[in-house]
Parts: C-alpha cells; structure tokens; sequence
C-alpha cells in the first residue's frame, strides 16, 4: 500500500490532493494540518474512509516541537518508511502590491516561510522517507517563481514569486544530492485555481493581462499533480513540473 503525506492538507489544494489520492483503494494517506482537531473535512473524509486509508496529523511546520511530534507519530504509522511526501503548506500575502508598496516586513516573512519550512519539515521526514519504497518528494511551486517567464508577468504577486523562485532553487540543487541516495524530489506548478485564496485574490489581474489563461477546478489540478507525482521516477529528480505533466522553464 503506497504511504502519502501531505502538509497543508485542511483546505485548497492540499484537500484537494488528499481526496484525490483516497480515490485509489491502495492509498494509505497521512494529511496534516496546523489545526487537524478542527479540519472538519479531513475528520468527514476519516470518518468515511476509516484509519487504515487515512490519519490525521497536528504538523505546525514552522515549529520545531510540532514537527518533532509529527514525525514520532508518523515513525508508528509507517513501519515501512514514507513513500511519498508532499509539501503543500504556503503562504501568500500582496498578491497585487507594487515593490513600492511592499511591506518588507511581510516580504521577509513569506520568503523565510517557504524556504525554512520546506527545509524543516523535509529534514525531519527524510529518515522516513529513505525507508519508503518509492522515495518521492514533490514540493508545490508556481508558474510565477519562473525566472524566464517573469519578465512577461509584471505587477503581480511580487512577493510570492520571489518565494517560489528561491523554493525552486534550493529545491533543484537539494534534489541533485538527494538523487544520489535514490530519492527523486522534484517541485510543481499546480495550476491556477481560481477558487483557491491565492487564485481569488489575483482573478482581476489574470482577467485583465491574461484572459486566455483560464482557472481550472481544485480538481483538475489534484488529479493532474498526484499523475505526476505516482508516475514519478528517479529520473525526474530535480525538474519542474506542470500540472499536466509538462516542464517549465527554470
């Protein structure tokens, strides 16, 4: 039975994902969540799959004892190692703010979220991951941390794109050493999905300066992201990935 975990996984797409992936009977998910006693969607979703497809984790992923307590639970979920994990949990805050109007504190905030989260929590679940079978690692960018597609998308989330292209970075440089062990870790493009808090916020933009561009379903970019995902292999270490399969440009 492949092992999934999934940080983020309350709301948006990492919900998505988790029922994406409960659609496949040979599925065994682990999705956590800031606040998992009150994700009344995940409770809905192991009330109706019971614990042997789906546990629920507390993961705080900016703290250090939350992802501790994490891991220990997981240790006793995952006799066999992790299979495959996700790394969902973002932020976004100015979508449409000019680098005037920036607010640096917020700036610093949101880079420093992406990168040292992703780090601490790929850090702790490593031991378990180098026990899975499968050895993905798959971390949640965007189209926007595209340093060659910039240029053609200005004045919108200028923050969040800095983010994304340092995810990217550290990413495809972690993912070369990683490979070495047989572990394929790789980062994707989700999507934009307009239902979403980022995909919302950034709808007047889009409609403006790129109507042909349109928003797909939360469902669509699941399905789209766990093919990518399931059919990874070690080959695919360190590549960019849309949701459909594609690659985008560094």
């Amino acid at each position: 039975m492949p092992s999934f975990l999934i940080t983020g996984a309350n709301r948006g797409l990492g919900l998505a994902f988790t029922k994406e992936l409960l659609k496949d009977p040979k599925n065994y998910v682990i999705a956590t969540a800031r606040n998992a006693q009150g994700a009344e969607e995940l409770h809905k979703l192991a009330t109706q799959f019971g614990n042997d497809r789906l546990s629920l984790l507390q993961l705080d992923v900016t703290k250090e004892e939350s992802i501790r307590a994490a891991v220990e639970q997981a240790q006793d979920l995952l006799p066999n190692g992790l299979d495959n994990f996700v790394s969902n949990a973002g932020v976004a805050t100015d979508m449409l703010s000019p680098f005037e109007a920036v607010d640096l504190k917020a700036f610093t905030a949101d880079v420093d979220f992406t990168l040292a989260s992703t780090v601490r929590v790929i850090l702790a679940f490593l031991p378990l991951i180098r026990k899975g079978s499968q050895k993905r690692i798959m971390a949640i960018s965007s189209v926007l941390g595209s340093i060659e597609m910039a240029f053609g998308m200005p004045g919108v989330a200028n923050t969040y794109s800095t983010a994304k292209a340092a995810l990217n970075m550290m990413m495809r440089k972690w993912a070369a050493v990683l490979k070495m062990e047989g572990i394929a870790a790789f980062v994707i493009h989700p999507g934009w999905a307009g239902n979403t808090a980022i995909g919302a916020e950034i709808e007047p933009w889009m409609s403006k300066y790129a109507p042909n561009l349109k928003s797909i379903p939360e469902s669509t970019a699941a399905e789209g992201c766990m093919k990518v995902l399931t059919k990874a292999t070690i080959d695919d270490a360190g590549k960019f990935f849309n949701y459909d399969g594609g690659n985008l440009p560094w």
